[in-house]
């Protein structure tokens, strides 16, 4: 996609990732995707000459669809029906009851911060429960507001659309079934049926289950219904938040590594596990570093990326700067230093 016009142009093929290169230098795309599936003829026109070989099993994380406090600071609200405006996150406007809400989402380091522990989590069951080794999953910074794991390996290659949903269920913790976690006890009582060295979610309940009851010794035996609460507490709090419509699509497209977001001036930055567990994402992904611009900008978010801003006349970093237009701030004057 790029900076004029609208759409998007596809069904491109490069011999080398050198020509690939030297085609975005040459066209400076706004946004560049690649393909996650594989081709026999990835530049023919129609999807059906193509001729689909697989694709690889792709996660996105993306935390515009997780709450989190902070948006209280950046994220606004306008009602189309009555004009009123607020800040944080409403599904019908306070003021006149509409639903034809408009949001401005914008991203700080907290949002980022939550992201990483959902993919951590997600990691966490494509290591340990399907059994998938590190050097099969490769990691990326979107570039705005969340991460994407890419499962390149024979074993997903071929998976139909039916089969990733499965999986997306199990990581989301949909379905789990009490019948299956519980076995009956004394009098009306039931007890967990496997304790925390069990594989997949049989322990995630069991450790959620012990620290929210705070009994570490001994067997618990608790009522149906509170066995309910606490199984679907540990589904909430343990299952991976992905979205769904990537994972199950076969021919999806998904952000090329080391480009820019178009919407951020950020990088698509890869991530080694290791890197994802310590690092600052921000520094990895921040490409405008040098250099200052002085914005002129009206009632601005209060909280973007790593820093607070105020409305009025602002001396920012630069890639600062280029993510507040980027993003569709009211910017009404902008000079670089």
């Amino acid at each position: 996609m790029f900076f004029e016009g609208a759409g998007m142009l596809r069904h491109l093929s490069f011999e080398s990732s050198r020509d690939l290169v030297e085609y975005l230098a040459r066209r400076v795309p706004r946004h560049a995707y690649h393909s996650s599936a594989y081709y026999e003829q990835p530049s023919a026109r129609s999807m059906d000459e193509k001729g689909w070989k697989g694709a690889d099993l792709v996660f996105d994380i993306d935390v515009d669809h997780i709450d989190t406090p902070c948006k209280e600071l950046h994220d606004r609200w306008i009602c189309r029906s009555c004009g009123a405006v607020g800040w944080g996150v409403v599904s019908r406007c306070p003021k006149c009851g509409g639903e034809s809400i408009e949001r401005e989402v914008w991203v700080c380091e907290t949002c980022i911060n939550v992201a990483r522990d959902e993919t951590l989590k997600l990691l966490d069951f494509l290591e340990y429960d399907f059994g998938l080794s590190p050097d099969e999953l490769y990691i990326t910074f979107s570039g705005h507001r969340g991460f994407h794991v890419h499962v390149e390996s024979e074993a997903v290659v071929e998976l139909s659309q039916d089969a990733r949903r499965e999986i997306v269920d199990y990581v989301k913790g949909v379905g789990l079934d009490y019948r299956f976690i519980l076995a009956k006890a004394r009098g009306r009582s039931y007890r967990l049926r496997y304790g925390s060295s069990a594989p997949g979610w049989f322990s995630r309940i069991a450790r959620w289950a012990y620290v929210e009851v705070e009994e570490v010794d001994g067997e618990l035996t608790l009522s149906l219904s509170k066995w309910k609460r606490l199984i679907d507490l540990a589904r909430k709090r343990e299952g991976a938040v992905v979205d769904e419509r990537v994972t199950i699509d076969t021919r999806r497209l998904i952000r090329l590594p080391n480009t820019l977001h178009g919407k951020s001036g950020l990088r698509v930055a890869p991530m080694k596990l290791q890197e994802l567990e310590s690092a600052e994402v921000l520094e990895k992904a921040k490409v405008f570093t040098h250099g200052y611009a002085r914005v002129k900008v009206r009632n601005p978010p209060r909280r973007v990326l790593d820093l607070e801003l105020e409305s009025g006349i602002l001396e920012l970093p630069l890639y600062l700067a280029v993510y507040l237009v980027l993003n569709g701030a009211d910017v009404e004057s902008f000079e670089f230093e």
